[in-house]
Parts: structure tokens; C-alpha cells; sequence
């Protein structure tokens, strides 16, 4: 695998999608359902922009409204996974009297290249963005001519 791609609730790359996939990604898309008090949105999770670098591959995961320590980074496995745990607490539900919005947990996973180095990915938080660069190594040559002496 040679690039980074997000990985979805199915565990399957995005670039893997097919056809029917597709179709119900827009039948997502047109379905307008309005969430009571009760309902938890299945929306929650924070979409992310994968953009080549010089240096590899950055991430820019929309998160507003965290803060930089509530993010708990682990990449194992040639993934990496980005989760933040948190929920509104009981005391401010009973006091809510209207929402439009709401803070929840999410876990998010991208696939890692082969080539990643590991130990160089960095993160940092600015104004609801969170950044992660992802470098990676030259791919080592296939082929070499080895001299005997």
C-alpha cells in the first residue's frame, strides 16, 4: 500500500467504494433526518483532509471545540488511529433545554503506507484543527549489482 487513506466504519479504505457503496452515499446524502433530544447523530465523527506533502503525507481532521490534550494518537499495525473521548456530562443534559450541537467521542483510523516512519509523525492542534504529518522513507532499491571482491 503506497498511499495513506482513511479507513471507514467497515474497516475498508475509502478507495475501495464501489458501485453500491456509492448509491448509498447519496441516499445518505438526500435522507434529512432531524435528531430529537434522545437521538445520537451518526454524523459525529470529524471528516479529515489527506493531502502529499514534501516530506509524505498530512491529515487535517476537522475537530472543533477539543482541546489538545482530550486526542489520543496510536499508530500499530500500519494504521493510524486518532481517538478523543468525551461526552456531555448528566448535569448539563438535565439543564439542556435546546441543542444544535453536541460534543461525543469518535475514533478515526487511516491506513498507513509501508514506508512510514513511524517514530517522525508529529500532531498539532490550531483553531479546530487538528494537523498530523506523516513522513515517509525512500523506498529502498529492488534491485542491486553487488561487487565480489
Amino acid at each position: 500500500m503506497g498511499t495513506l487513506f482513511p479507513i471507514n466504519r467497515a474497516g475498508r479504505n475509502n478507495a475501495d467504494y464501489n458501485s453500491q457503496d456509492i448509491l448509498s452515499l447519496f441516499d445518505d446524502l438526500f435522507t434529512f433526518d432531524i435528531p430529537s433530544r434522545t437521538h445520537r447523530s451518526h454524523n459525529t465523527t470529524p471528516r479529515a483532509n489527506v493531502v502529499k506533502t514534501d516530506s509524505g503525507y498530512g491529515i487535517e481532521l476537522a475537530a472543533p471545540g477539543f482541546s489538545r490534550d482530550e486526542f489520543v494518537m496510536v499508530a500499530d499495525g500500519g494504521k493510524l488511529t486518532v481517538e478523543l473521548g468525551t461526552e456531555d456530562g448528566k448535569e448539563y443534559e438535565d439543564k439542556l433545554i435546546h441543542r444544535e450541537y453536541r460534543f461525543s467521542s469518535f475514533k478515526r483510523s487511516f491506513s498507513l503506507p509501508e514506508n512510514t516512519n513511524i517514530d517522525g509523525i508529529t500532531a498539532r492542534y490550531e483553531a479546530g484543527i487538528l494537523y498530523v504529518d506523516v513522513p515517509v522513507e525512500e523506498k529502498s532499491c529492488t534491485k542491486r549489482v553487488i561487487n565480489v571482491e
